[in-house]
């Protein structure tokens, strides 16, 4: 199970309060751990990338680094962008969903940037 998931309009409006097995999402972002690390750059990478995850992040706390991964037509993850500090990333799944990467690790910079979202 991803840390955070999106499902388009198009899924998420067939998805049900009681539903057991759910389609795979279009976005899935994983925060690194010491303890996920190796799954979330392994098993997961590829497991999202045989199921149509469109688009994967994965942040990584140690590093301050977000890395964005594109769904290719061949079915693999390429890395889009390694982005730190103030460099922004932008999804291509959510649209409008954009933020500098120390957004996504820091608690001061995360609240500056939902403000900036929500004018």
């Amino acid at each position: 199970m991803p840390d955070v998931v999106y499902f388009a309009k198009e899924k998420a409006e067939e998805l049900e309060a009681d539903q057991w097995q759910f389609p795979a999402p279009d976005f899935a972002a994983e925060v690194l751990s010491p303890s996920t690390k190796r799954r979330d750059r392994g098993v997961k990478f590829g497991d999202y990338a045989a199921h149509g995850v469109r688009e994967y992040w994965i942040l990584d706390p140690d590093a301050r680094t977000v890395e964005k991964y594109i769904l290719n037509p061949l079915g693999r993850y390429a890395l889009e962008k390694k982005a730190g500090g103030e460099e922004e990333v932008r999804s291509e799944v959510i649209a409008g969903f954009k933020a500098p990467a120390n957004a996504f690790l820091d608690d001061r910079a995360n609240l500056l940037a939902l403000r900036k979202l929500l004018r």
